[in-house]
Formats: C-alpha cells, structure tokens, sequence
C-alpha cells in the first residue's frame, strides 16, 4: 500500500509539473450504470419452500456467487491536465460514486421464525418481511487520455484509461412487521482499471458538453474472503467481507426459517465489472492571454 500510494502522489506532482495550466479542463457528469458477467449481476431474494408454503428469503447465491447487482447511476468529476499544448494528450484525476440496484424496489413477505409456544413446544411460525439492498462503490484514481481532434476546439473525440482504487461497501436490510430492521453489511478495498471514451462538443472558450461510455474492472487485485468463523456474514453484523475470491466462509442468511447457526458454504471466485453510459459538462478554465501594451512615447 505504501508503495501505491508514492507512486500516485509523484503521478500527480508529474502531471501538475508537465501540464499546461492554461488548458486545465474540469468535467462534471452523471451516468447510467449496468453490471456485466454473471458474478455481479443477479437476484439477492427468492422464494424458499417452508412446509406447504413459501416464503421469501435470500438467494443461496448472493455474495457466493454473485453480488446481485442491477442497474445505478453514477455521479463523478474529472481533473484534465494537458500534455501539450493542442491538448491531445491529457493526464486525468478522478472521483466518482457508483450506486447499483437504484430502480429495484424493497420486496416484502413472509419468512418463517422458530418459537416455542405456551405448551413448551417448539414451532415455526410466519411473520411477515422486507428486504431491500444497495451496494456502492467510491472510485478515485489517475489516468491517461487521448483527444486526437482536440486542436480544432469543436468537436473532439476522446479515449483513455484509468488506474481506480475502489471502496465497495453492501447493506442488506430486513424489516418485520413494518417496525425495526436488522441489516448486515460488507465493505472491502480493491484496486481495478477502467477504459473510457467519448466525444466532447465544446461549446465556446469556457464550457462544453460530452458524451461518453466507461467499462470498468472494478476487483483486478486484492481479491480476497473471509473463512473465520468470526466473520460471518448474518444479520447485524457490520463488519463483513467481499468475498471475492474463491474460498469459504460462514453465513446465516440462506435459509427459510430465521436461525443464529452459521452454515459454512463455498464461495467463487467473483468479478465485480460493469459499463456506463454518461453525460458530463466540461468546464475550461483557460487563462486569457495576456496582451502586451505599447508604452507611451
């Protein structure tokens, strides 16, 4: 980590250094998100069978073999630093939060409960449940960026590449009766690329517009999972894992009736990549030139 972090800090220092200020541009945007390949997308609930009826539960595949992910928005802003004086070659800095499962609602049902009644017996009973879900990621990194057109200052097209350092962080919630809920919730560091193009339509000197796709490979390394019985995924428990690479670990979460005993399961080996189209305003912050006065005679 320490090694990552230098190499990003004398990125940066060499890309202020080289850069031509007067041409710094600043790009503001959001997009629409979709996950890609069947270890990201999927469905975290279904329908579990519980004697002569169902109810609803969580998946057996979520978080192990799929993250159940559906389509977000993103939001993100880009530092551009030139290279050169046409602006062809650009140096990039970047933030952006990604957020999946955005247009899915919660769900709602039954799940079943052990109780023991007022005959010292044990039963299962109903109850009704809600569920919902989100999963995150906040991106920063640094990049490389061709705009081969860019010295005709209208229309441009643009392409590049991205080193990410992602922070991914999922919460799954269950509410009974409409009153409390429990979550459990998972949250990893991981390093990925992505590759970005677009085209820029520039308006005049100070502002433009772009259009622009993003596919990104958000879990290149650090992949990794939990298998300590202290790190099991149940309900309300905070400090959960990605589990992302192939392995096993402990969970609560899969079965029909609510239970405390932690069932160990495999977990496969997961890529967490998706694509995005955006729109995004670009802000030139050109430097008027300065103009040489004639002195008096």
């Amino acid at each position: 980590m320490k090694i990552l972090k230098y190499l990003f800090f004398v990125l940066i220092v060499t890309s202020i250094s080289y850069s031509q200020f007067d041409k710094t541009q600043i790009q503001v945007g959001l997009g629409l998100i979709e996950p890609f390949g069947n270890t990201a997308k999927g469905t975290y609930y279904t329908n579990l069978p519980l004697g002569q009826t169902t109810v609803l539960g969580i998946d057996s595949n979520f978080m192990r073999n799929n993250y159940g992910l559906k389509t977000g928005l993103y939001f993100f802003g880009k530092a551009k630093f030139n290279f050169d004086k046409y602006a062809i070659t650009r140096g990039v800095l970047f933030a952006g939060f990604n957020t999946f499962n955005t247009f899915e609602p919660s769900k709602s049902g039954n799940i079943g409960v052990t109780v023991i009644n007022i005959n010292n017996q044990i039963d299962t009973v109903l109850s009704s449940v809600n569920y919902s879900y989100s999963f995150n990621a906040f991106s920063f990194g640094l990049g490389f960026e061709l705009a081969p057109t860019s010295f005709t200052s209208k229309v441009s097209p643009y392409f590049g590449a991205n080193i990410a350092f992602n922070m991914f962080n999922g919460k799954l919630s269950r509410t009974e009766n409409r009153v409390d809920s429990v979550t459990t919730s998972f949250s990893d560091f991981r390093i990925g690329v992505d590759f970005d193009a677009g085209i820029e339509f520039k308006i005049n000197k100070q502002f433009g517009l772009a259009l622009g796709i993003k596919y990104d490979l958000g879990n290149l390394l650090l992949k990794n999972t939990n298998s300590g019985i202290a790190d099991g995924l149940e309900w309300g428990k905070s400090n959960g894992s990605l589990n992302d690479d192939e392995g096993t670990f402990y969970s609560t979460l899969y079965e029909p009736v609510l239970t405390a005993t932690r069932r160990q399961v495999a977990s496969k080996k997961k890529d967490i990549n998706w694509g995005t189209i955006y729109i995004a305003a670009n802000i030139y912050l050109d430097k008027p030139k300065k103009t040489s006065k004639t002195p008096k005679k």
